[in-house]
């Protein structure tokens, strides 16, 4: 928590001092990582099977983390100019609770939109440092490894790693600027929608000698 994130950003002065405070913008409030190696077994001992099916690993990272805080701006179409002065950019009036159940976004609707509306002319709108989070992750990272011993001293590898191993789709950006007409119309009719994704599945096979 606090009113910025580095000595660089300029508090608003002409905005009450606590509608500047909250989350830090590199904030998580879950960041779960799970690493395991699981050594499959190897109960076989004739030469061609036990070559074959022995020497087996599993391993993997799991990264389960909270999205980053997020909040709308937004821009007119007919260019009003709500506060007066070019150096102060105005924010969006805040009407209701913006945040929706999990159980009913979609990939067109994260958050509430009419939860904002275009402030008075001649105000500063009321919207504070954060008042949602953006899309979390869900990630599975798994390798299948084979050794082979060769001699005392030397080893042979065999790795199939899958990045993101499930094919999960997986977005990290969220379209978050209002777009108001002449009326107070909200008229972005995709503002909460998906706008980026993360990498799909990506795969690579590694051969590596150790001696």
């Amino acid at each position: 928590m606090g009113f910025n994130d580095d000595e660089n950003v300029v508090i608003d002065a002409l905005m009450p001092v606590r509608s500047d405070y909250g989350l830090a913008s590199f904030d998580r409030t879950h960041a779960f990582k799970f690493n395991w190696v699981y050594d499959l077994p190897s109960p076989f001992r004739m030469a061609p099977v036990k070559i074959a099916l022995n020497g087996w690993q599993l391993s993997g990272i799991l990264s389960l983390v909270s999205g980053a805080p997020a909040t709308v701006s937004f821009t007119t179409t007919n260019g009003v100019d709500i506060t007066g002065t070019a150096s102060q950019s105005p924010r969006p009036d805040v009407v209701g609770n913006p945040v929706i159940p999990k159980g009913d976004r979609t990939f067109y609707k994260n958050f509430d939109p009419t939860a904002f509306r275009l402030p008075a002319v001649g105000t500063f709108g009321n919207e504070g440092k954060f008042v949602m989070r953006g899309p979390g992750i869900n990630n599975w990272d798994i390798s299948l490894i084979k050794n082979f011993p060769i001699r005392e001293r030397i080893k042979a590898q065999f790795r199939c790693e899958a990045y993101n191993a499930f094919n999960h789709s997986q977005f990290s950006a969220m379209d978050t600027v209002a777009r108001f007409d002449a009326t107070g119309k909200q008229v972005n009719l995709n503002l909460g929608s998906f706008t980026v994704a993360r990498p799909p599945r990506v795969m690579q096979f590694l051969l590596r000698a150790t001696f």
